[in-house]
């Protein structure tokens, strides 16, 4: 198997050169692991493809342990002795909500099958998808409005969450291009409306968080997406936001 050196002491396992066979996977991950011990190496990385995965038994039982997981592949670690720090696995998930409001001063709200009273819509944002582009996607498929992302107005954290992670949810301020509501997550939405901002506000049915939010940002102007100079090149930042002045 083919491995390669990181910036930090480390050892990456090629996922390219890993074979089928459990017994050559054994026998090269064992040469490797000789190497990474002989150089004083603080980690070995290792990651196989989920039509790999009969190899993680091997490779736990040469030492390695879970690190981090996705769809199509786990990533295992082997640590020196003397190595204390690893890069942190993911901690949290994200999510966003948006404050849409129309010329009328009506605030965009969706009710979700079983809740009682009404929420901002919004949703999950995915791995490697901008917060604007997130929101954005939720506001069109739980209302069918379209509109454009604005500002971040507020955040807030939760934990636990989901998979004993936690939650950090963005509020955003998006402006409506339409007006017409046409649901098209009928499976997850079983009502979207627009209502006046002091009614959803006094509405007891309604959550008392999201009625503090909304009282509280709804004429906030918050945190504005910049272009930054030089921002370029693999590692760029995909968005940043700054105050406005």
């Amino acid at each position: 198997m083919k491995f390669e050196l990181d910036k930090f002491n480390g050892v990456i396992v090629d996922p390219l050169s890993i074979p089928d066979s459990a017994d050559q996977f054994h026998k090269h991950l064992s040469e490797i692991i000789h190497f990474a011990v002989t150089e004083n190496k603080n980690l070995i990385w290792l990651t196989l493809p989920i039509d790999k995965s009969h190899l993680i038994k091997p490779a736990t039982d040469l030492g390695f342990v879970f690190h981090n997981c996705l769809e199509s592949e786990l990533t295992l670690i082997r640590k020196a002795p003397s190595t204390t720090f690893v890069p942190f696995i993911p901690t949290h998930t994200l999510g966003a909500g948006a404050i849409v409001c129309n010329p009328h001063q009506q605030i965009l709200v969706i009710k979700e099958h079983g809740m009682n009273g009404y929420k901002l819509p919004g949703g999950h944002i995915e791995l490697g998808e901008r917060i604007g582009s997130a929101i954005v996607r939720e506001v069109l498929e739980e209302t069918g409005i379209e509109a454009t992302f604005e500002s971040i107005v507020g955040f807030t954290t939760k934990h636990p969450f989901q998979f004993g992670k936690s939650n950090l949810y963005f509020v955003c301020r998006l402006t409506p291009l339409s007006e017409r509501i046409c649901i098209q997550d009928t499976d997850e939405i079983e009502d979207a409306k627009w209502v006046s901002i002091s009614e959803y506000i006094n509405d007891e049915r309604n959550a008392l968080f999201n009625r503090q939010m909304i009282a509280s940002l709804v004429q906030s102007s918050g945190l504005a997406l910049m272009k930054l100079d030089g921002n370029d090149g693999p590692h760029k930042k995909q968005e940043t936001f700054f105050a406005q002045t």
